[in-house]
């Protein structure tokens, strides 16, 4: 009997060559975030048409997608519980933080990396809508 050889597995790239995203970029961002009051959960506004902090302009648009937000050092009791684009306003974002503890705490204060993801919907007319997104994937 021949010796078949090693054991292998092929597996058939079943990818689309085409995909509706554009990029995925991280950008960083000096950020100031304000201090979050005591058990609770508070949402900053950042960005050049950001309301609690006025930063550098990012080049974030309206219909973007914020995949990941790293902040420049931990703060103990302070975490990040979510973050958002503003889906009217371009170089407007937010990211929510929670204080679970008995006083208030301040985000750490620095350069900030955000990475965003931009899809070819970016510039539809209905950013953040269902409507905005591709009805079918090439």
């Amino acid at each position: 009997m021949a010796n078949p050889g090693p054991a292998t597995i092929v597996t058939v790239n079943t990818q689309s060559p085409y995909s509706t995203e554009r990029t995925i970029q991280t950008i960083a961002v000096s950020m100031t975030p304000v201090a979050v009051a005591t058990i609770t959960t508070a949402e900053q506004s950042f960005g050049s048409n950001g309301v609690s902090q006025a930063t550098a302009a990012t080049g974030i648009l309206a219909g973007d997608v914020i995949l990941a937000v790293n902040p420049p050092s931990m703060t103990a009791g302070v975490g990040i519980s979510g973050f958002r684009v503003d889906t009217a306003t371009n170089d407007k974002y937010y990211v929510q933080f929670v204080n679970p503890t008995a006083g208030s705490v301040t985000p750490p204060s620095g350069t900030w990396l955000i990475t965003v993801a931009r899809y070819s919907s970016s510039v539809s007319t209905t950013p953040g809508t269902l409507s905005s997104l591709p009805s079918t994937v090439q």
